[in-house]
């Protein structure tokens, strides 16, 4: 066999075996490595999820009188408001929520996660029912007198 014959196949030879090695080192484990389990997709359940880790929390007191607080998927509201009081939105939940009126355009307030807006009640005294735009499963009942 020719010098540089030997040469090429030793070449070839280690190429190989770092080829091995690097297969072996990739494919093995540390002991003190516990294989993770795979991620279950996410569902809409978990999408709105809230967890007292992951629910952002307002630190600001608040006038319940005057607050509606949004935590759970659900509305807090004070019992009456007065006519065209301004309102205090308080969203305790991890993803935005909305107050809309169910009636023409009355009111309709976004409100991301975390935040909290003002929203200013009608001047008619009344009971106003409204929703969510995002969550239409949320309803509520405003009374202004």
């Amino acid at each position: 066999m020719t010098e540089a014959r030997k040469r090429r196949v030793g070449a070839g030879l280690a190429a190989a075996a770092l080829t091995l090695t690097l297969v072996t080192a990739c494919n093995s484990t540390d002991e003190s490595q516990t294989p993770s389990e795979p991620e279950a997709p996410m569902t809409e359940h978990d999408l709105h999820a809230n967890t007292d880790e992951d629910t952002p929390r307002t630190t600001a007191s608040v006038d319940e009188a005057t607050t509606i607080t949004i935590r759970n998927f659900s509305f807090g509201l004070p019992d009456s408001v007065s006519p065209g009081a301004t309102l205090t939105v308080v969203n305790e939940d991890s993803v935005e929520h909305s107050v809309t009126a169910d009636g023409a355009d009355l009111f309709d307030v976004d409100v991301d996660a975390g935040e909290t807006v003002t929203v200013t009640v009608p001047d008619e005294p009344g009971t106003y029912s409204f929703h969510c735009t995002y969550h239409p499963e949320m309803t509520g009942v405003l009374t202004v007198g």
